[in-house]
């Protein structure tokens, strides 16, 4: 019971806004970022596509693209994160998807079940129904990016394509090439921005998250019934333990992605603050989270376990959750990873590395301070991660398609 007082007693004390804008826009672009990915490509000048995909559990997943006449480039978001996170740069800063279509490629954007695109279902109201919250990134793995993908290749006409994900973007592609090596035949190199896949290291804030994560119901039910509501008591908590010594600034701490993945002071534009805050985050499932959260108890990289034999055979066909063997992803990879990622830490780093067969590629930005989300929104992100995306994806051409530098 003191236990108990203690925690409500701290989470009181915390006062947060985690989607209030603190730094008042003062450009153009910053003023269009209040739309969605669509009309901020159209914004910028970019011709584009809006596309429905249905996966095989009958969720509704929508995808954005900048058409191109190169070679075809998938682009998977990250942890609470959605399509918008590629262009929120603008043109003229950096964003990621920019950068490739300008360089002549056919940049798809894509969104997973749960976050602000992609909520819809054929049965389920999210609004309703905690049966449509009853998943985790295994699910987006199993089942939300191979839809992705088989729908960008046939609308395309490409069989070939390139693979880019940032964060929880790379855990879903290495779970899914681990389990159906297939995918080599058709994805020609998978970039690997800020990769997790073990994480019993990290230091985001997740970790505290741990020591409860087998109480899956419970915690489940503090973050919000099934859908993640940053705003609750327990991410309030976790708030004053991440942000309770003033290292990062106001602004940071009321946003849960920062919160979570960590702040590089010199490379975040602070104007970019609540541009950032009016995208992310974005929605998932609780059980997201705490699959992550699990992975620090296991010191493996598993499916998520749902807690009782019922569910998991539910959920994976299995009585216990299935491990990803990651010595089976056979799909060149070229990892990109910053010394600052409170994600992917250094240790965890390692072992994917070892585990790895086919890495064409292991760079480390040059910048002692490059967080998870500077691969996002850096101010140098040209100088230190676009230049050299480039560079690698032309190194690997599909069918002699020359693309412009």
């Amino acid at each position: 019971m003191q236990y108990l007082v203690t925690i409500l007693t701290l989470s009181l004390l915390v006062v947060l806004t985690l989607t209030q804008p603190t730094t008042e826009r003062n450009n153009e672009w910053d003023l269009k970022h209040v739309f969605d990915t669509n009309q901020m490509i159209s914004m910028a000048g970019y011709p584009e596509e809006t596309h429905t995909v249905f996966t095989e559990d009958r969720y509704i997943l929508t995808l954005h693209r900048i058409p191109g006449d190169g070679p075809t480039v998938f682009m998977q978001h990250g942890l609470e994160d959605s399509s918008a996170t590629w262009v929120l740069n603008g043109p003229e800063h950096g964003a990621p998807a920019f950068r490739l279509a300008d360089a002549g490629y056919d940049v798809w954007l894509g969104n997973y079940r749960g976050n602000t695109y992609s909520r819809d279902h054929m049965d389920l109201n999210p609004d309703k129904d905690d049966e449509y919250w009853q998943f985790s990134w295994d699910e987006m793995a199993r089942y939300d990016l191979p839809a992705q993908l088989n729908h960008v290749m046939a609308r395309s006409g490409k069989d070939k394509i390139y693979y880019v994900g940032h964060s929880m973007g790379t855990t879903t592609y290495l779970a899914m090439n681990s389990i159906n090596s297939t995918w080599a035949e058709h994805i020609e190199l998978a970039v690997l921005l800020a990769p997790v896949a073990y994480v019993d290291h990290m230091t985001s804030p997740i970790k505290y998250l741990a020591p409860f994560a087998d109480s899956i119901q419970w915690i489940a039910d503090q973050m919000g019934m099934g859908e993640f509501f940053p705003s609750s008591w327990l991410m309030d908590l976790i708030a004053f333990f991440a942000c309770g010594d003033n290292s990062l600034i106001q602004g940071v701490c009321e946003n849960v992605v920062f919160m979570l993945t960590g702040y590089d002071k010199t490379q975040m534009n602070e104007t970019m603050l609540s541009t950032i805050a009016s995208h992310i985050p974005a929605g998932t499932s609780s059980y997201t989270i705490l699959q992550f959260a699990q992975g620090i108890n296991s010191k493996d990289f598993g499916a998520f376990d749902w807690g009782n034999e019922e569910t998991n055979i539910k959920h994976h066909g299995t009585s216990i959750p299935p491990k990803y063997d990651l010595t089976k992803v056979n799909t060149k990879i070229a990892l990109f990873w910053g010394d600052n990622d409170w994600l992917a830490q250094a240790e965890d780093l390692l072992r994917l590395v070892m585990k790895l067969p086919n890495i064409v590629e292991n760079y480390e930005v040059p910048w002692p301070e490059w967080n998870h989300l500077d691969f996002l929104y850096a101010i140098d992100i040209d100088q230190y991660t676009n230049n050299h995306l480039l560079e690698v994806l032309s190194k690997y051409p599909i069918n002699d398609v020359e693309v412009l530098e």
